[in-house]
């Protein structure tokens, strides 16, 4: 199998091809990309920047100014602890938990909450609808959709409907920049909701189908944050922003630094089952990762860790050491 010698996406990667110099075009396209942002200057260069604009999402007359949803990972946690105590709004918080939430994820997100003196919303999802879904894409034959893709989606959804619910124009979480340029990719987002679609329909269940896309019906509300200018303009009215905080450049995804702030503030715990290493507080992500592996030899960690390669924020060998891993739970 011929990888990536930069980021070491392998090439039973959809639509992957390689240079002389053995690099693929994913990683020349980034750099592409990077280069152009450079040139017109449509992003922020640095938080005080930031701050001024989210500012106008401060509104005395409610309750709340963003709701921010975490997950118990260090990442979501220390978007918390900034948007509270660097930017000063008033947060909701949401965690998910789909049927197979490690449960010290949940204590995190308590602890933290109760830390920072905010309010919380548990989400439990119905555990009937999440086992069904979870049972059909971990089933199917599809290689291009990985079952974590529609549960992934499905948490997702629940914090557009809270913040739809309590009038909250604003979302901020921890998404990496890996996760983000998979969100950005609208080619390949309407390529993968189409197939969920087809795979839901062929399974049969007409009413778990309906329900299914009934869910999907909040990504109308949705603008997400790409540059600069989405915070410049007016929000159209009904509409939720979503920015993910580690989209700008100054914060980084380190992940033993920001372990390290969460234990410092709040004693944050690891997870005890997460698969890789700390980066999910799902309890089935195993299986779901030995499915993926099995079926296509790349998972969704392969995709996101590429990019979070690109833009230097793990190195090639942490990397590989994930990719590792992950053979091995085939």
């Amino acid at each position: 199998m011929t990888m990536c010698k930069r980021c070491v996406l392998p090439d039973t990667f959809p639509g992957i091809t390689f240079t002389a110099d053995g690099v693929c075009n994913f990683c020349h396209q980034y750099d592409a990309q990077e280069k152009k942002k450079e040139e017109v200057k449509n992003d922020f260069t640095n938080e005080n920047e930031l701050k001024e604009y989210l500012k106008k999402f401060i509104d005395k007359e409610k309750k709340y100014d963003v709701l921010v949803p975490i997950s118990g990972g260090v990442d979501s946690c220390f978007t918390l602890i900034r948007i509270v105590e660097e930017f000063n709004l008033r947060p909701l918080v949401f965690h998910s938990d789909h049927g197979w939430d490690d449960k010290e994820a949940t204590n995190n997100a308590e602890r933290l909450c109760k830390h920072l003196d905010v309010d919380l919303i548990i989400w439990k999802n119905e555990l009937k609808f999440m086992r069904k879904l979870f049972k059909i894409f971990l089933e199917t034959s599809e290689p291009s959709i990985s079952p974590c893709f529609p549960c992934g989606n499905m948490l997702y959804l629940n914090g557009l409907e809270i913040a739809d619910h309590f009038n909250i124009p604003l979302v901020v979480n921890g998404y990496s920049k890996g996760q983000v340029a998979m969100m950005h990719n609208k080619t390949k987002a309407v390529d993968w909701y189409t197939r969920m679609n087809e795979i839901v329909f062929d399974y049969g269940d007409m009413e778990f189908f309906e329900k299914f896309n009934r869910k999907w019906q909040m990504l109308n509300k949705q603008v997400i944050y790409q540059e600069k200018s989405d915070l410049e303009k007016p929000l159209e009215p009904g509409k939720i922003l979503f920015i993910p905080l580690f989209v700008f450049k100054f914060y980084k995804t380190d992940k033993e630094v920001l372990k390290q702030i969460c234990i410092e503030r709040f004693d944050w715990k690891p997870l005890k089952v997460s698969f890789p290493d700390r980066t999910t507080n799902c309890e089935m992500i195993w299986l779901n990762s030995h499915r993926d592996m099995k079926i296509r030899n790349y998972t969704h960690y392969h995709d996101e860790y590429s990019t979070l390669i690109r833009a230097g924020e793990i190195t090639r060998e942490q990397y590989e050491r994930m990719v590792d891993d992950l053979k091995k739970s085939g």
